[in-house]
């Protein structure tokens, strides 16, 4: 079972809207949400344990997750340029969903997830010395 369903994506949308812009293909609603969890992944993996998180399923999953997914993954299927659908409204609820999960990351707000615990990781920073200017 995965971490976001078809289900879960009335959160955002009424079914009979989202049978209406993807034509009833479930497939393309299954993409939209690995999207969604793959994004959310990438955002959260270096400090929290992803794939505890993402294993979870039903009521044990973190709600706002759930909740910040089906907006991610509603975005993605609203971004194939269906007309008429609220554009402005999926992009806002987007740009929310990915400051979220930034500050998670970053640890700026309370998030309860559970931590990562090896610290194996190697962080290489680069640059270079300030530029300098002589005059003669």
């Amino acid at each position: 079972m995965a971490f976001l369903t078809k289900d879960d994506l009335n959160l955002s949308v009424l079914t009979e809207e989202l049978d209406e812009i993807t034509r009833a293909d479930d497939a393309l609603v299954t993409q939209a949400a690995l999207a969604a969890v793959s994004e959310m992944r990438q955002w959260l993996y270096d400090t929290f344990d992803v794939d505890t998180v993402f294993a979870q399923t039903g009521t044990s999953r973190h709600p706002l997750l759930v909740q910040y997914g089906a907006d991610l993954a509603i975005y993605y299927i609203v971004a194939r340029g269906q007309a008429g659908q609220d554009f402005e409204d999926r992009k806002s609820r987007y740009d929310r969903a990915i400051a979220w999960l930034k500050s998670a990351a970053k640890t700026e707000l309370y998030a309860d997830l559970p931590r990562r615990t090896e610290t194996s990781q190697t962080h290489i920073t680069y640059g270079s010395n300030q530029k300098r200017s002589n005059y003669y």
